[in-house]
C-alpha cells in the first residue's frame, strides 16, 4: 500500500514570535511615509531657518530707534492769539500739531480708538499673532497683507516707517513688527498711547487728536463729548475721505460758510465703533444710541478754522523770526524753523473786530471806483493804536487767498499829499520852534522861483503865516501846478494844507530845507524813503518831498504808524504787532516793544494835530467825517490817479488807507472816495470810537484865533486867517 504523506504548506510570514508579517508593499509605503515626514520636517526646519535669516536680514537693516524720544522730536505747531488771548491761527511747515498729554486725554477718547483699531492693546505685546495669521491667509488668497497693524504698529509705521509706510510688502510689515516690539519694550502703554493720539492724521491738516479737537469742534481736546470722540476715531481708516470739514461740496456735506462744508461721510463707521464700545464694556448702550448723531450736530469750526487773515500774519511771522535771530544770534533760517516746528505761543496785538470791518468793506465792490479798462481796484489799510504803537488790523489786498500772498499793506506806493504833513508842514513848524528856543529868528531864503520871497511869513513859520498861492518857475518850467490848474491867491499855513495846495507846500518845503526835511521824515518812521543822492532816482529833491513823487513811495503801514506821532504828543513808535512770544514750557522768550522817536514837540505835534483837524471838519477831507468823533487826516492823490489815500486819527486810532491798481492804471475818481471809505470802516472799528485827544501842553498858547508854540507867535497886528472856501484836492 502506497504510503501517503500530508506536508503543510510553507508559512507565509516567517516572524519568530509567530506573528504574521506585513506584506512587502505596506513595508514600502511605510518607508515612503517616514521618508516623506522626515523629508518635511527638515524642509520646515529650512524654511523655517531660511525665513528666520530673511527676517533677520531685514531687521538688521532697520536703523536704531529711540522711542522714549518721540514726542520731543515732533514737528509742532505754533499758535498765534489775538489781543484778548484768542487763538485765531496756527502755523507750521508740514504738520499741523499740539502735544497733549495722557491725563488731558478724556476716556472715552482713548477707548474709541482702541475699539475700532485694537481691541487687545493692552494685552499685547506689540503685535497681535491672530490678526497676523488671517492677514497672511488673506494675503495667500489676494496676494496684499494689510488689516494686521495694532497701535503699536501703528504708531512704528508713521513715525519711523513715514517714507515705505503706504506700501504692503512683507519687508515693511517685518521691519514694522520689529519696531512695535522696540516701542513695546521702552515705552508703557499709556506712553504709547499718547504718542500714537498726539501724532495719528486726522484729516484736514489735523495731526493730533488736539488739533483735530479745535479744527473741528473749537474745543480743547479734555472737552470732548462721546459722539467727538467716536467721530475722530472713525478718521485713521480714511482721513481724507473721511475729514469731518472739506472746502467742496459732495454727497454727504452741509453748508457752513462760502468754501467750507461739515462732511459726514463717516456717519456708519463711527456708529460702528460706538457699537463696540458697547460689546467692550467701554459705554452702556443707552449712552451709545444717544452719541448716534449727524455730523452737524457736533461739529463747530468756529473762527479757529475759518480766520487767518494773510497780510497781517505773514507779517506777523517775519517780524518775529527777525527779532529771535536777533534775540538769540541765530541766522534767519534757524529763527524760521523754530518759529514753525517747536510751538511757540505768540500773543499778537491783532483786534479781530476792528480786522473784519476792514475785510467785510473791502469785499463791497460799491465802496470802490472803477478804472480804464475795467482794472480790478485793489486796496490796503492799517490800524493801530495811539498809545502803543500796536497794530490792530492789517488787510494787504481785497482779492486773492491763501498765505504769503503780495500785501499791499508792506508794499511802496505814490503817497502823493498825504506825505506833506510828515514832510512840509510838521517840519516848517518844528524847525521854527527849535529856532525860538535858542532866540533866533528863522533864516528865511530867496528862492527865486516865485515873488513872495521872504515876505509874509513873519518871525517864524506858524500856523497863520501868509503863504501865496501863486505861478512858480523852477529850473525854467511852470512848477508846481494845483490840482484845479489855477492859483488862489493869499492862503495862510492852515489853509494851504485844507485846500492841499502843491504851490504853498513847495514854497514851504524851500525854507524849511531838504535836508531838515529828510530827517524829519526818518524820524517819523518813513522806511522807504532814498535819501542816497548817489542813486540815479532818489527822493532828495522838492517833488519828492513837497508832492510825493517819490522814488519807491510809502507803505500804508509806515503811513499809519507816522500819523499816530502827531496826537500821540509827537512820539513816533515802530510798529508792534506782538506782546510777547512764549516757547512751549511757557517762558517768555521775545516781548513786543516799541522803540520810541520824538519827530515832534510836543507842542507842534498838537498844533499839527488841530491843523489835520480842521482839514476833515472845513477842509478837502470832508468825506472822513465821523459823527461824534474829531477825525483828523490828509488826502493824497497822485498824478493820473493812480493812487489815492486817506491818512488819519480819531483820538484812539491811527489808520492809513490806499486805493489803486497793481499795473498804475488810471481810476475815475478823487481822494473824497479813499476818506469817504477810512469813515466808513473807522466809525465801525468798536476800539477807534471814544477818547479824548491830549489837553493842549502849556507850552502852547492862542492869539487871535491861532495856535503856536510859545516865542512864535506874532508881535504885531492881529493876524487874520484867510478862511477860502475848500473845494478841490491835488497830487
Amino acid at each position: 500500500m502506497e504510503k501517503i504523506s500530508i506536508v503543510k504548506d510553507k508559512p507565509r510570514y516567517n516572524n519568530p514570535d509567530g506573528r504574521k508579517r506585513k506584506p512587502k508593499k505596506f513595508k514600502i509605503l511605510r518607508n515612503i511615509l517616514a521618508a516623506f515626514f522626515v523629508t518635511l520636517f527638515f524642509s520646515g526646519v529650512i524654511v523655517c531657518a531660511g525665513a528666520a535669516y530673511y527676517g533677520w536680514t531685514i531687521i538688521s537693516k532697520a536703523p536704531p530707534i529711540h522711542p522714549e524720544l518721540i514726542i520731543d522730536t515732533l514737528d509742532v505747531s505754533s499758535q498765534i492769539y489775538d489781543d484778548e488771548g484768542n487763538l485765531f491761527d496756527e502755523i507750521y511747515f508740514d504738520e499741523n500739531r499740539k502735544i497733549v498729554t495722557y491725563e488731558q486725554l478724556p476716556d472715552n477718547l482713548k477707548n474709541a480708538f482702541i475699539a475700532v483699531e485694537d481691541k487687545t492693546f493692552w494685552e499685547h505685546k506689540g503685535f497681535n499673532f491672530k490678526r497676523i495669521f488671517g492677514a497672511l491667509y488673506d494675503a495667500y488668497k489676494g496676494g496684499r497683507i494689510g488689516g494686521t497693524s495694532t497701535i503699536s504698529q501703528q504708531l512704528a509705521r508713521n513715525i519711523f516707517l513715514p517714507e515705505i509706510k503706504e506700501e504692503r510688502s512683507i519687508e515693511r510689515k517685518i521691519t514694522e513688527m520689529y519696531y512695535a516690539s522696540v516701542i513695546e519694550n521702552k515705552l508703557s502703554k499709556e506712553e504709547i498711547l499718547t504718542a500714537y493720539l498726539n501724532t495719528i492724521y486726522l484729516g484736514y491738516n489735523c495731526y493730533g487728536v488736539d488739533t483735530a479737537s479745535r479744527k473741528y469742534f473749537s474745543k480743547e481736546v479734555e472737552e470732548l463729548s462721546l459722539e467727538q470722540c467716536a467721530a475722530l476715531a472713525a478718521l485713521p481708516q480714511a482721513p481724507g475721505e473721511y475729514a469731518l470739514l472739506v472746502s467742496e461740496e459732495g454727497e454727504n456735506t452741509t453748508k457752513i460758510s462760502k468754501g467750507l462744508y461739515i462732511n459726514d461721510t463717516s456717519a456708519e463707521r463711527r456708529n460702528m465703533i460706538l457699537d463696540l464700545m458697547v460689546e467692550q464694556d467701554m459705554v452702556t448702550q443707552e449712552e451709545a444710541d444717544e452719541a448716534k448723531k449727524p455730523a452737524e450736530d457736533f461739529i463747530d469750526p468756529g473762527k479757529n478754522s475759518v480766520f487767518a487773515e494773510s497780510a497781517f500774519k505773514d507779517y506777523l511771522i517775519s517780524v518775529v523770526i527777525k527779532d529771535l535771530a536777533k534775540e538769540y544770534d541765530i541766522s534767519e533760517e534757524e529763527a524760521e524753523q523754530r518759529v514753525y516746528t517747536k510751538g511757540l505761543k505768540i500773543y499778537s496785538t491783532l483786534d479781530t473786530q476792528a480786522q473784519s470791518v476792514i475785510n467785510k468793506e473791502f469785499k463791497d465792490d460799491d465802496n470802490f471806483p472803477s478804472a480804464e479798462n475795467d482794472a480790478h481796484i485793489e486796496a490796503a489799510m492799517v490800524i493801530c493804536d495811539i498809545e502803543t504803537g500796536q497794530v490792530k488790523a492789517m488787510v494787504g489786498g481785497r482779492s486773492g487767498k491763501g498765505q504769503k500772498l503780495f500785501n499791499r499793506a508792506t508794499s511802496p506806493r505814490q503817497p502823493g499829499s498825504s506825505i506833506k504833513p510828515i514832510s512840509v508842514y510838521g517840519p516848517a513848524l518844528q524847525k521854527s520852534f527849535e529856532y525860538a528856543l535858542t532866540g533866533q529868528k528863522f533864516p528865511f531864503v530867496e528862492t527865486g522861483y516865485e515873488k513872495q520871497g521872504k515876505k509874509g511869513y513873519g518871525d517864524y513859520i506858524t500856523a497863520s503865516s501868509q503863504v501865496i498861492d501863486e505861478r512858480m518857475v523852477v529850473k525854467g518850467e511852470v512848477w508846481p501846478q494845483n490840482f484845479s490848474r489855477s492859483y488862489t491867491g493869499k492862503q495862510t499855513l492852515r489853509s494851504a494844507l485844507q485846500l492841499s495846495l502843491n504851490t504853498c507846500a513847495v514854497k514851504l518845503l524851500t525854507q524849511v530845507g531838504i535836508d531838515y526835511s529828510m530827517e524829519k521824515v526818518h524820524d517819523f518812521g518813513i522806511t522807504t524813503v532814498i535819501d542816497d543822492i548817489e542813486e540815479p532816482y532818489n527822493d532828495v529833491n522838492l517833488a519828492a518831498l513837497g508832492l510825493g513823487a517819490m522814488t519807491e513811495g510809502v507803505t500804508p503801514l509806515d503811513m499809519a504808524a507816522a500819523y499816530a506821532a502827531f496826537p500821540r504828543g509827537g512820539v513816533r513808535y515802530s510798529p508792534v504787532c506782538y506782546t510777547k512770544v512764549e516757547d512751549s514750557e511757557g517762558n517768555i522768550i521775545l516781548e513786543g516793544k516799541p522803540e520810541q522817536v520824538q519827530a515832534l514837540d510836543e507842542g507842534v505835534a498838537w498844533i499839527m494835530t488841530d491843523l489835520l483837524k480842521s482839514n476833515v471838519s472845513k477842509g478837502i477831507a470832508d468825506k472822513a467825517r465821523i459823527e461824534g468823533e474829531e477825525p483828523g487826516g490828509k488826502t493824497g492823490t497822485t498824478n493820473d490817479a493812480y493812487d489815492i489815500w486817506f491818512d488819519g486819527f480819531t483820538p484812539k486810532c491811527s489808520a492809513a488807507l490806499w486805493i489803486g491798481t497793481d499795473e498804475n492804471i488810471t481810476m475815475y475818481t478823487e481822494s473824497s472816495t479813499a476818506a469817504a471809505l477810512w469813515s466808513r470802516i473807522m466809525s465801525q472799528v468798536d476800539i477807534a470810537i471814544g477818547g479824548e485827544y491830549r489837553q493842549m501842553p502849556t507850552s502852547v498858547i492862542k492869539k487871535n484865533g491861532e495856535y503856536y508854540t510859545k516865542g512864535t507867535e506874532p508881535k504885531d497886528k492881529k493876524d487874520k486867517l484867510n478862511d477860502n472856501t475848500l473845494n478841490a484836492d491835488n497830487p
